[in-house]
């Protein structure tokens, strides 16, 4: 009989569940408080409570983590040994009543009372539904091979499916029918073989054996002493004893090979037992649990009928005597005692009659004849010695493994939900969503856009079986997988189509299946299993075709640009190797990123990928951290959001529907327990808001640092935009990156407080405009740090040089006639600044924010007058002189005032500033004139071009009769025409521009080419200056050959176009003569500047 302490109480009334950990050391068991309760061993006075639910109907524990179905009708995944919640497998519409788990861990197998059986995939949460039985299911069971599932039902039936397609195999009806689960008197918990040849059915008072291949009943456990119905069965891990457990608190323990009880229990109160659990690692010791809620533990279990193997070998010699009187053959059992006991260190000798020491080892047997004892003993030596010997097992062969590759990420369509559920989202994006429902009652398609003006909300009929979907403000665009014979198809449903057909479908070629698709602003992009890309228009016209080095795992698009996320090769265990290629589809095609590895965190997957709502790339990984592409480092990836951070359990998890760059919003779905929302209800969107994870974020200086850096990163689509052709209003880049302003001077005011000098003058560096330099010198006069705003001084000197030369290069490459923009300050970071004069005086209230205040009348003074630090540069028009700064070379004090700028700086100036009074503030032009967005197509960024403010400035001077100045400052001097920089680079890109704006004219083209022409980089812009440099010096020569004729024939010409410019023509003939005389007069040629002046005179009017 096995040794069986007292219960204990573990739960209230009702169904209990009980469970060990891999160790053996740990028993876990729920119960119908809602609590599951952790054991270190039966004696354990204080287990360890966590809460699930409010009732809980099944446990099971595998790799560190232990699973629960609760009243909420799902299986819960949770964390060993703390109980936190590790999310959702997967759900039901009623109550689990029963699950199993695989040797690995990677597949669960449930059963519900909503007559569903679920195979699920532990790692992906992905399951498939098997639905034949007609009551509640009781039980499954599945195979050690994998091959079958078995399952017991209340209409009577124990069935057999395959794991691999779900499908019924057979059914056996050898149950009692019921019509629920509290009603039926068995659990028919089902159980296989070790190795999965067999199947054990509990059938009233047997327990059924079923053959695999056959399924027919090959034998039955029988057993007179069975109280009630079996209803439990559990097979020991070593394969070779099987428990039962009956309805009336029987336990029995059956040897599978002779199909022999070898031991059994009786409940002392006769309840039911409704689970058992073997340690894994003591096979002689069973947990159960009744319906009362309590749980027991039967210990030193015997295995076999066969003694020898029955009796452990640190059993004590106690029970090795009580052994040797039960049976008749004493002389067997007096020598296996005695061989045990030498195994123990006990020597009796083959004569101990006269050893005192061994008297109270050899009392139990002095009824027997010791000399017959010795001499049995002696004929029994070399049995004695074989059976002393340990068993020697063979060695265990050496298995070497080699590596074992990641399995490939298989292709998904960003914004959709997995494809086996019955309900999904095909896509949700920024226009809209597309749900999918696959039932047996329905297969169909819901269409809804966000804004109703776009399109209404459509319904059809999924007949084609549609799986792939992609929606745009122009197109829908679904794609199938082929079947029945049927190519993979692709189906486009243009309702932004003037014409009455607005749907078009085209088929793939055969054997080539549809893997992802994606839509652009006027294309389709579709990827196939064969490594092919294909371009469509929205009208159908096959446009592009193009392949790529691995298998597509994603694409998206967005105006004209295309994103590619593919497997580049075999990675790292764990890891994905994955590439990414960005390339414009249209306007002037070319390739951003060419397959470049996309960075990954460890053990990490693609979740999602897409383009923010300004067209900057984005994705997001399994582990919630989101990156966004920085186009102006590299092009390089930078983290900007981590979702994970906000989830409030470990098993939630957030899921991404859109990106906004101004305002900065990051669209989520949160998800609590699982990676994916359901359909219904309709989950609700949450904004997250972007990090950039900087050092130190507890510290001021990293919070004023990631604030510059985040608000200048999100700026970046402006210069793309730029880059691009598209205008917008010069207001939204002023307002999107005042708050990188902002923290620029809070930084620079933090320093300068810490006696950061260096580091102060560095964030000075980074400063994009003029005005801030001045209000920093200011600060740093004001708090004494006369040095660092002499370094300042210096440093703004510095970059007035560059700006003037800059703009000077640019002057004489555009030929700038009326456009005169104002010099861009370019700080080390290489951001262009945009921030009008009118902000000085709220810019130094944010330096000063935590400071000292400044005083008010001193701030509108400076509005008036040019005092302080401020730089003054003279206008345009005169020449203009480098302004004096100070150098920290000088030997002489430099900030003691001479009589000279006391008298020319005004009363009031701001006090410690008069070192800068030599410095006169520059007037920057402003213009007010903002550039209004005009919105055209749906879902473009471009706008239309404002109206021209210059004229064309390379066109042909136009004949007019209006003369010139009577100012006689202009000497004409005939030139040949010599094309400057931008006449060059105008000549290679006109074609090009032509075909980005075929309804500019030509002034509105020139002028957009002089705008592109001040983005082209530097070292590509003094090419062009070189190269027409090297045509202006060899144009030199022959101008200086060619001078005098030229300024003969200019004069002739000159005079005759006077002679057709005088309308009334009163004194032509008289001046002609005049002057014909005069020139036959002079009989010497004339020097070159006296024809020159003749030329000058003759041109003008009378």
């Amino acid at each position: 009989m096995p040794t069986v302490q007292p219960l204990r109480y573990a739960h209230s009334d009702g169904h209990t569940d009980v469970c060990f950990d891999e160790s053996g050391k740990h028993m876990l068991t729920c119960g119908t408080d809602g609590d599951v309760r952790v054991w270190a061993g039966i004696d354990d006075d204080d287990a360890v409570s966590h809460r699930v639910g409010d009732r809980v109907y099944g446990i099971i524990y595998k790799n560190s983590r232990f699973f629960t179905s609760s009243d909420t009708n799902t299986i819960q995944a949770h964390t060993f040994p703390d109980g936190g919640p590790d999310g959702i497998l997967t759900r039901f519409t009623a109550p689990v009543n029963h699950m199993v788990i695989n040797q690995s861990g990677k597949t669960m197998v449930a059963c519900s009372s909503d007559f569903t059986i679920k195979a699920v995939e532990v790692e992906t949460c992905s399951h498939k539904t098997m639905q034949g039985h007609e009551a509640p299911v009781l039980s499954v069971a599945l195979d050690p091979k994998e091959e079958f599932v078995a399952s017991s039902s209340c209409d009577g039936t124990v069935r057999i499916w395959q794991h691999t397609d779900h499908s019924q195999v057979t059914s056996m009806s050898i149950l009692p029918k019921t019509n629920d689960v509290s009603l039926s008197k068995t659990m028919c918990r089902l159980c296989w073989d070790l190795k999965g040849e067999n199947l054990f059915v509990p059938v009233e008072k047997e327990i059924h054996i079923y053959e695999r291949s056959s399924w027919k009943k090959v034998g039955a456990f029988q057993d007179e002493d069975i109280a009630g119905v079996l209803s439990i069965l559990a097979l020991s891990p070593d394969g070779k004893t099987l428990a039962a457990a009956s309805s009336e608190g029987s336990i029995l323990v059956l040897d599978i090979k002779t199909k022999k009880c070898v031991d059994r229990y009786r409940h002392p109160k006769k309840f039911s037992v409704t689970s058992l659990a073997w340690n894994p690692k003591k096979a002689t010791e069973l947990a159960f649990c009744d319906q009362e809620g309590q749980l027991g533990m039967m210990e030193n279990i015997t295995l076999s009928l066969d003694t020898k193997q029955s009796v452990p070998v640190q059993e004590t010699r106690a029970k090795e005597t009580l052994g040797i009187f039960d049976d008749d053959d004493d002389d067997d059992m007096l020598i296996q005692a005695t061989n045990d006991e030498k195994k123990m260190g006990i020597d009796l000798g083959a004569d101990n009659s006269g050893d005192d020491d061994q008297i109270p080892v050899i009392k139990p047997l002095g009824d027997l004849d010791d000399d017959a004892m010795s001499k049995k003993s002696d004929q029994d030596d070399s049995a004695s010695v074989i059976s002393d010997a340990p068993l020697v097992l063979p060695p265990a062969p050496v298995v070497v493994e080699g590596f074992k590759p990641t399995p490939l990420q298989n292709p998904f369509q960003p914004g959709s939900t997995p494809i086996h559920l019955s309900s999904r989202f095909m896509v949700w994006n920024s226009i809209g969503i597309i749900k999918q429902y696959n039932t047996e009652e329905e297969n169909s398609i819901d269409i809804e856009f966000h804004n109703t003006s776009v399109h209404h909300a459509m319904h059809i009929s999924n007949s084609s079986n549609y799986t792939l979907a992609d929606m745009s403000s122009e197109a829908v665009v679904l794609a199938a997988e082929s079947e029945d014979g049927n190519s993979s198809k692709l189906t486009c449903m243009h309702f932004g189509s003037w014409d009455s057909c607005k749907e078009w479908t085209t088929s793939m070629p055969e054997g080539e299946e549809i893997t992802a698709v994606t839509l652009g602003e006027d294309w389709v992009a579709v990827a196939t299993d064969k490594r092919n890309i294909r371009l469509f228009s929205l009208g159908g016209i096959q446009r592009e075709i193009f392949s790529i080095p691995g298998p597509v795992v994603c694409m998206a698009g967005h105006t004209n640009q295309l994103m590619l996320v593919y497997h580049r090769g075999m990675a790292i265990p764990g890891d994905q190797c994955l590439g990414v290629t960005l390339m414009y589809v249209e306007g002037k095609q070319s390739t951003v990123l060419g397959g470049q590895p996309l960075p990954l965190s460890p053990k990490t997957a693609l979740a999602w990928t897409g383009f923010s709502a300004e067209g900057t790339p984005f994705y997001m990984e399994s582990s919630g951290i989101v990156r966004m592409l920085n186009r102006k480092f590299g092009p390089s990836w930078i983290q900007v959001a981590n979702t994970k951070s906000h989830a409030k359990g470990k098993s939630d998890h957030y899921w991404i529907v859109g990106v906004n760059e101004n305002p900065q919003q990051l669209r989520c779905i949160p998800c609590k327990g699982s990676r994916y929302p359901p359909v219904l209800p309709r989950p609700a969107v949450s904004i997250l808001p972007f990090h950039v994870p900087f050092c130190e974020m507890n510290t001021e200086k990293s919070q004023y640092e990631e604030t510059l850096w985040r608000t200048r990163l999100f700026g970046q689509h402006f210069d793309q935009w730029m880059a691009q052709g598209f205008e917008f209003e010069s207001s939204r880049k002023v307002d999107n990156l005042k708050p990188a302003q902002e923290a620029l001077m809070k930084l620079f005011a933090l320093s300068a407080r810490s006696d950061r000098e260096f580091r102060a003058l560095e964030v000075c560096e980074m400063m994009p405009e003029q005005h801030t330099l001045q209000l920093a010198i200011k600060y740093a006069s004001r708090i004494k740090h006369m040095h660092l705003a002499e370094r300042i001084s210096e440093l703004a000197q510095q970059k007035e040089e560059e700006a003037e030369q800059e703009e000077e290069e640019e002057e004489e490459d555009v030929q700038q006639a009326s456009y005169n923009p104002a010099p861009a300050w370019t700080g080390r970071n290489g951001h262009m600044g945009v921030q009008p004069r009118g902000h000085s005086i709220q810019d130094e209230e944010v330096m000063d924010e935590g400071d000292e205040e400044i005083n008010m009348d001193e701030e509108e003074e400076d509005e008036e007058r040019p005092s302080g630090p401020m730089l003054n540069f003279k206008s345009k028009s005169e020449k203009p002189t480098r302004p004096q700064f100070i150098s920290s070379a000088r030997s002489s004090n430099p900030f003691k005032m001479s009589q000279g700028s006391q008298k020319t700086t005004p009363s009031g100036g701001a006090k410690g500033t008069q070192v800068f009074d030599s410095m006169n503030r520059k007037k920057v032009d402003k213009s007010k004139a903002a550039d209004p967005i005009i919105i055209g197509k749906p879902g473009k960024i471009l706008v239309k071009p404002k109206k021209s403010t210059q004229g064309n400035l390379f066109a042909t001077k136009p004949k007019t009769d209006t003369p010139k100045s009577d100012t006689p400052c202009e000497t004409p001097t005939p030139q040949q025409s010599t094309p400057s920089a931008f006449d060059l680079w105008l000549e290679k890109n006109r074609i090009e521009l032509e075909e980005e704006h075929p309804d500019l004219g030509d002034a509105d083209l020139v002028q957009t080419a002089a705008e592109r022409f001040r983005d082209v980089p530097r070292e590509e812009k003094q090419v062009w200056i070189t190269k027409a440099k090297q045509l202006k010096s060899e144009n030199s020569e022959n101008v200086q050959n060619t001078e005098n004729t030229s300024a003969e024939i200019s004069a002739e010409n000159k005079k005759r176009k006077r002679d057709e410019m005088d309308p009334k023509g009163i004194k032509d003939i008289a001046n002609k003569k005049k002057k014909e005389s005069f020139l036959d007069s002079n009989k010497k040629p004339l020097s070159q500047s006296t024809n020159s002046k003749l030329a000058g005179f003759a041109f003008q009017k009378d």
